[in-house]
């Protein structure tokens, strides 16, 4: 187990596989590194694979301060100077996707190699200007009541978010086991980083993303349906676009052999 110190003095948790170029997995709100279980082994051959815990999730330190994607992207700056890291590849799935447009807002890409996005869109709020708002048409109504039940009903809102993940709905003990790694995020932050992801529109930022990006979208995905990827494939200046037909939101658990072959090919 290894832990960066960051500037707050909040510990943030990491693991280090293998050797060769760098990439960092960023993982989706209130999951952590665990989620990539399936991928780490088989990335790692040939490459230096980081896995993080955000700040307040996984085995990350937890704190009530810092539950943005600002910080949380400075919070991943931290970690690069931590390893030395200055030819990275930053790969997110989900809000790992919000926190890399959101560093490549604050530090530019300087210091990447390269992108991979893992479906996710830029603005989670409809607008009479957007096709692609969280699970297809996402209001503040939605947001506050979905807010409202983690606050005081946690399970029955986090449960079936899980669920709608994949295209084919998991056992009821796959998704109990996934919603035990969510409640390691204390529900006030989990609260204040999904307000934050909600009113964020990082759509501006996507021009400023200049390094090599590879866009991974599930045909199936509920949480993100529509042509998402193709649209992002316009607005990206250097976008390779992969669809996973058999996917959801989590393609590199639905179909981790084609995603570990896709993104080391592409690392």
């Amino acid at each position: 187990m290894a832990y960066v110190e960051l500037p707050d003095g909040v510990p943030m948790y990491y693991e280090d596989h293998g050797e060769g170029p760098a990439v960092v997995l960023i993982h989706g709100w209130t999951m952590n590194s665990t989620f990539f279980a399936q991928n780490v082994p088989a990335l790692a051959e040939g490459n230096r694979v980081i896995a993080v815990d955000l700040r307040g999730h996984g085995n990350s330190g937890k704190t009530d301060d810092g539950h943005t994607l600002a910080q949380y992207a400075r919070d991943i700056d931290s970690l690069l100077d931590h390893l030395a890291l200055d030819d990275v590849c930053l790969a997110g799935w989900s809000m790992g996707t919000a926190v890399i447009l959101s560093y490549v807002r604050q530090f530019g890409c300087g210091r990447l190699r390269s992108a991979i996005f893992v479906d996710q869109s830029p603005r989670f709020l409809g607008a009479a200007d957007w096709d692609f708002p969280l699970q297809g048409g996402y209001t503040e109504s939605d947001m506050a009541v979905f807010v409202q039940g983690l606050r005081h009903s946690r399970p029955t809102v986090i449960k079936p978010f899980i669920a709608a993940c994949f295209a084919d709905a998991p056992s009821a003990e796959a998704i109990d086991a996934a919603y035990a790694e969510t409640t390691k995020v204390p529900t006030s932050a989990a609260a204040a980083i999904w307000y934050d992801m909600a009113y964020a529109d990082l759509r501006p930022v996507l021009a400023e993303v200049t390094v090599p990006t590879l866009l991974i979208y599930g045909a199936q995905s509920k949480i993100f349906p529509g042509p998402l990827d193709d649209w992002l494939a316009t607005q990206l200046p250097k976008a390779t676009t992969v669809r996973f037909e058999h996917s959801g939101h989590v393609p590199f658990a639905e179909e981790p052999d084609r995603f570990n072959t896709v993104v080391s090919e592409f690392l």
